[in-house]
């Protein structure tokens, strides 16, 4: 929002059930601002843990690609991510180590889905494979504020390292591992969610903390693709 774009919110309850409950102004900002909260489901619909895996297909089929990072062997990121080659749209997996508990559903869900989703080694690649971008080379990086306390207050442990190695001048992917003591996955995903108040939101392009532009003019839909037979199902009676 504070980019200028469209946010669509999709609700797992009914929309006089908002989880958690402190989001009622941010879904008031919201439509505000031009986006939408939308649910399938009726008025007085609880938000219980069996409605999310159905919200999930709606996410991914309003999405041009699902991007999974890090998940076990019984997450609920694997259903969204069987929604989306159902729904034939693009999947990309980050796994972590390969003897992490928290990879083992990244693992699992590329052996099984071989030649429909795909791994993903970083933002650039994921940025050319949806054709986000013509030329990285163009691509801006967001200035730095200096008033700390300021992009600093309110932030969860991990994100506020990260804006704090960025105020304190480190921008490559390296520098903010070195500074900060987090994983590669941990700071491109802190990057990825960190909205830093006023100053917009930080997003790692080429090992740089970067503004992505948005894409410009309609892409060419990407014809279905259906999952091995049996499978969607399989993950779809999981729980979130």
């Amino acid at each position: 929002m504070q980019e200028g774009g469209a946010t669509v919110a999709v609700l797992g309850g009914g929309h006089d059930h908002l989880f958690p409950t402190a989001h009622r102004r941010l879904s008031a900002a919201i439509v505000a601002s031009g986006g939408a909260v939308v649910s399938e489901f009726p008025p007085r619909t609880e938000p219980l843990p069996g409605l999310f895996p159905r919200r999930n297909r709606i996410i991914s089929g309003l999405s041009d690609a699902t991007v999974v990072v890090e998940a076990g062997a019984s997450s609920g990121a694997l259903i969204t991510a069987t929604w989306a080659l159902e729904q034939g749209r693009e999947c990309f997996l980050l796994p972590g180590s390969i003897d992490s508990p928290s990879s083992a559903g990244c693992l699992s869900f590329l052996r099984e889905f071989a030649g429909q989703a795909r791994i993903v080694a970083g933002i650039p690649q994921l940025i050319a494979d949806l054709e986000l971008v013509d030329d990285l080379s163009g691509v801006a990086p967001v200035p730095v504020a200096p008033t700390v306390a300021a992009v600093l207050v309110g932030l969860d442990p991990g994100p506020r390292r990260i804006a704090a190695a960025l105020l304190a001048g480190r921008t490559t992917a390296d520098e903010l591992v070195a500074t900060t003591g987090l994983p590669i996955a941990g700071v491109l995903a802190a990057l990825t969610l960190l909205d830093a108040g006023a100053y917009g939101r930080y997003r790692p392009v080429g090992g740089l903390a970067s503004a992505i532009p948005r894409r410009r003019g309609p892409r060419t839909p990407r014809p279905a693709r259906r999952p091995a037979s049996g499978a969607p199902s399989a993950r779809r009676s999981r729980g979130v």
